[in-house]
């Protein structure tokens, strides 16, 4: 029995964009995943950095990034996809990562 799939082109789309055309909505979310793959980037260097030099501010800073980009942008993703957080909840959680990531960066800049 041989099996034969359609090409990808033809398959029907299964999003629904709400609020503007299915065109913004794909260039929404390649942005999306194109700042998450920088920020995972840039993440990754200072992390480098910090192994290659032992120093603390350095993984301070690492840390810092971390929870600044990167793990805000993963919390945006994993929570708006579990019922049982709400909104409010979800914004919550995101905006405590980012002022705890820019308390540890101003730490060590002003230290």
């Amino acid at each position: 029995m041989t099996r034969v799939s359609a090409p990808l082109w033809t398959l029907p789309a299964q999003v629904d964009a709400v609020g503007g055309s299915p065109a913004l909505a794909a260039v929404t979310v390649a942005a999306f995943g194109l700042t998450v793959l920088l920020a995972v980037f840039v993440t990754y260097r200072f992390a480098r950095g910090y192994l290659r030099t032992r120093r603390r501010p350095m993984l301070y800073l690492t840390v810092g990034l971390l929870l600044l980009a990167p793990l805000p942008m993963f919390l945006r993703l994993l929570l708006g996809n579990v019922a049982l957080v709400t909104d409010a909840g979800r914004t919550l959680v995101v905006t405590a990562s980012k002022l705890c990531g820019l308390v540890v960066i101003l730490g060590v800049v002003y230290r």
